[in-house]
């Protein structure tokens, strides 16, 4: 059989290589840190997975009825020749959308063994409100 080869081949390869590399190193750093949110009665539960941070680390903003979590996770570790690596450290940012608007005065956020709980409660226009028929 014959085959004849193409360096554009190769060349096209390279790039689709490339390009999913740096996707998912851009995807994997907007992942952390991993939220679970939902929402029980009047109030909304944020619950994020920050392992090793340390609350003095954390800021936590509300703009609008954006929630954004940012801080830093330090290195633990001293620089050596590593043989696999899959934790990483540095600065994160993550911003989360709520369904609705949350009364800015009863928010409450504590970091408890690696996982960080912001409660926040609706507004009383997010609220449902019942109407009388006549």
């Amino acid at each position: 059989m014959f085959y004849s080869y193409d360096i554009f081949d190769d060349v096209l390869n390279l790039r689709g290589f490339v390009d999913d590399f740096f996707k998912n190193e851009a995807s994997s750093r907007n992942q952390y840190p991993v939220i679970n949110l939902y929402e029980k009665d009047d109030k909304v539960e944020v619950n994020a997975i920050m392992p090793g941070v340390k609350a003095e680390d954390v800021n936590i903003e509300l703009n609008d009825n954006i929630l954004i979590l940012e801080g830093e996770r330090k290195s633990d570790v001293e620089d050596r020749h590593y043989i696999r690596r899959e934790r990483s450290f540095g600065k994160f940012r993550k911003s989360v959308r709520l369904p609705y608007s949350v009364d800015r005065d009863k928010i409450s956020a504590k970091l408890t063994d690696g996982i960080l709980k912001v409660t926040l409660e609706k507004s009383e226009k997010a609220k449902p409100k019942k109407i009388a028929v006549n």
